[in-house]
């Protein structure tokens, strides 16, 4: 094990018997919203008419361990994504590492795309933990680690 990480907690799932399932997995929170998925710097204001805002609604949440699922895809984009995209100000993306071994909990680098006049993919960075829930593709689930954050919101992709 490194110093990046750690076992995670596991319960019996009863429909399969002796598989064990990350407790983070079984009780992550689905991102399901199709503006997602929009990278066209579209400027969507979904949530009443405002940007999402997801490191203050994580973290007001006690930072909950969260999967992409349905409409917004199945992964945290890889990619950098133009501003004013899924549903918020800054975008948030990474192109850390993902883990192969499935319970163990992963320290990655968010990047928050802004502008100090001059767009940068990584001008934000964010600390996050990934985990791989099976030996499923694609099946993991992610948590925001970190202090704080502005108008920024996760974007999803299909893998």
């Amino acid at each position: 094990r490194t110093p990046t990480q750690t076992d995670a907690t596991t319960a019996t799932v009863t429909t399969e018997p002796s598989t064990q399932v990350p407790l983070e997995c079984l009780n992550a929170i689905n991102l399901t919203e199709s503006w997602r998925l929009d990278y066209s710097g579209s400027d969507t204001k979904p949530v009443n008419g405002w940007y999402n805002w997801d490191p203050r609604d994580m973290i007001a949440a006690g930072r909950p361990w969260f999967r992409f699922s349905g409409s917004a895809g199945n992964k945290l984009v890889d990619f950098c994504v133009p501003m004013h995209s899924c549903g918020s100000v800054g975008t948030l993306w990474s192109n850390s590492s993902m883990p192969n071994s499935i319970v163990i909990v992963t320290s990655i680098t968010i990047y928050g795309h802004d502008t100090d006049g001059t767009p940068k993919c990584d001008y934000w960075q964010f600390r996050g933990s990934v985990m791989r829930c099976s030996s499923a593709a694609n099946d993991f689930v992610y948590r925001y680690d970190d202090r704080d954050g502005g108008v920024f919101g996760f974007c999803g992709m299909n893998a």
